[in-house]
């Protein structure tokens, strides 16, 4: 079975979105899968946009996926700004904001 998923994590700067996704992806590293992660800050003030989008696969990877498999949205605002990179069976962690929060 052929892996490749791509993972996004948002929320508000200051909230360690950079320090998870490079945790994730050092992790993903270390079990012998391909990474490649995009980190994206609006602000380094504390309560700007900022994401990562990390793409986890067994085969070499080349470029970014543009469809999210997994997104975890820390904010409304990110949620908002990402649903539509969702694929139709994704899954996705929300807040207590949207839809009843949770999985």
């Amino acid at each position: 079975m052929n892996t490749d998923l791509t993972v996004k994590i948002g929320g508000e700067a200051g909230q360690g979105i950079q320090t998870v996704g490079d945790l994730l992806t050092l992790v993903c590293h270390q079990a012998g899968f391909h990474v490649m992660a995009i980190n994206d800050f609006e602000s380094r003030i504390r309560g700007g946009h900022s994401f990562t989008q990390i793409r986890i696969s067994d085969r070499p990877i080349f470029a970014p996926h543009h469809v999210v498999d997994l997104l975890i949205a820390l904010d409304q605002k990110n949620y908002g700004l990402n649903k539509h990179e969702l694929v139709q069976q994704c899954c996705r962690w929300c807040g207590p904001w949207i839809d009843g929060g949770g999985f």
